[in-house]
This record gives C-alpha cells, sequence and structure tokens, in this order.
C-alpha cells in the first residue's frame, strides 16, 4: 500500500478504525515503536505513545497536504506524542528507566486492543482534541513555537493580552457598567 493510499484510508470515514489502524501499523508501526522505546526508554510508556500517534494521525489527516510526507509527519506527530509524554512525567522522579529486553511481536496487538474499544471513545477524542498546534504545512510545532495567523504572531500570552485589551475597550464603549 502506497502512502498516498494509506492517507486516503485514514482519510475515509468509510473505513473502520480499527483497519485504518491496523494498515498504518502494518507498514509504519515498528519504526514508530523503536523510536518512542529510544526516546521515552520504556516500552509500556512507548505502547501508550504509539496509539496516541496514530489517535492524533486519524484525528488531524486532514492537515498534511502531501502524501509523500505521510512518514515524516507521522514521526513528528510520534516525537510531539513523547514530548507531551515527558512533561507529563516530569513531575514525577524523573528517573529514566532502561527500556528493557524482550519481543516486540505483541505490539500490534496491544496497541490495536488499546485503540478500538468502544469505551475508549471519549478517551480518543481527548486525544484528538489536545493535539491542537500545528504549522501551515500540517506538521505538529515544537513547544515553544509560536502559532501564526496571516502573518500575525500569536503566542498564548500575546493573545490573552490581545483578549484583555478588547475586554477593556468593549468596557470603556459601553460606558464601563
Amino acid at each position: 500500500m502506497t502512502d498516498q493510499d494509506l492517507l486516503h484510508t485514514l482519510r475515509s470515514g468509510r473505513t473502520r478504525p480499527a483497519d485504518v489502524y491496523a494498515r498504518l501499523l502494518d507498514v509504519y508501526g515498528e519504526d514508530l515503536y523503536r523510536h518512542c522505546v529510544l526516546v521515552l526508554r520504556d516500552r509500556d510508556t512507548a505502547h501508550v505513545v504509539l496509539r496516541d500517534t496514530l489517535i492524533v494521525a486519524r484525528a488531524h489527516s486532514a492537515r498534511l497536504e502531501d502524501a509523500e510526507r505521510l512518514g515524516a509527519w507521522l514521526h513528528a506527530l510520534a516525537e510531539a506524542e513523547c514530548g507531551r509524554h515527558r512533561s507529563r512525567a516530569a513531575g514525577g522522579d524523573g528517573a529514566r528507566r532502561p527500556a528493557p529486553r524482550g519481543s516486540d511481536g505483541l505490539v500490534r496487538v496491544r496497541v490495536l486492543s488499546g485503540m478500538t474499544r468502544p469505551e475508549l471513545d471519549g478517551y480518543r477524542t481527548h486525544v484528538a482534541v489536545r493535539a491542537d498546534r500545528f504549522g501551515p504545512d500540517g506538521f505538529p510545532l515544537r513547544p515553544g513555537t509560536r502559532h501564526t495567523l496571516r502573518g500575525v504572531v500569536f503566542s498564548p500570552p500575546a493573545a490573552r493580552s490581545l483578549m484583555l485589551w478588547g475586554a477593556l475597550v468593549l468596557l470603556l464603549l459601553l460606558g464601563g457598567t
């Protein structure tokens, strides 16, 4: 299956989610999983991050315009999810565990079973919504990167300041009541 076919399947509403995730795992799963294990140094965490990466890919596939960059896009999503998980885990002891040795043969089974169960609909929605920082090329933005909107640069503090100024002006126009 070509990347063009994969991207079409990823975007298709007619293909069952389990089939979409299985096709992505068949083509890119092993490489993405290895990358997550190397970054996170924990196989169990890598399973979770790989699952979240594929959820984000399905939810935001319309952002990627060039099907030939699908592999690079999936790796960028995995990197962003690894970073998100590391920042969440930084509240713990901060110690990095060595990656245990063992078979990776159950990666597909573990990831698919954790993605397709109906009781995880809310979790899938949460993961898809929290991945909200993408550049104009469809790739996720690195932490600390500013959003751009029609040539104007916004960072979260600048956006808040702009909203506060707007509220102040509105209060002044309405007579300060």
